[in-house]
């Protein structure tokens, strides 16, 4: 059954999806900065011969989430941001690797 609303309803529901666009393309280029950012981290942490994760520090990030976002939620994003940001690093010869190692 369609919705019969009124212009000023359909109006105000376009302006707020357009603001929760805005939203998402925030939250990707804020995800992305962040598995930039982590990649960067595990990176350093390999080539001084340490472990490419640290089970404490996603420990802390995951309590972050869930403190504000809530148990169920917040442990879900958090996860799942930890997952991504996870992922396969970046091939060798990045920006500031130069002359680390010689």
């Amino acid at each position: 059954m369609p919705l019969d609303l009124t212009s000023d309803a359909q109006s105000g529901i376009a302006g707020l999806r357009s603001r929760i666009d805005t939203v998402d393309a925030e939250i990707s280029r804020l995800v992305a900065e962040r598995r930039e950012l982590s990649h960067r981290v595990q990176r350093i942490r390999l080539d001084d011969g340490g472990p490419r994760t640290q089970l404490g520090r996603e420990n802390e990030v995951i309590a972050g989430y869930t403190g504000r976002l809530g148990t169920s939620l917040g442990a879900s994003l958090a996860h799942l941001l930890l997952t991504d940001c996870r992922g396969a690093l970046p091939a060798a010869g990045r920006d500031g690797d130069a002359g680390r190692r010689a």
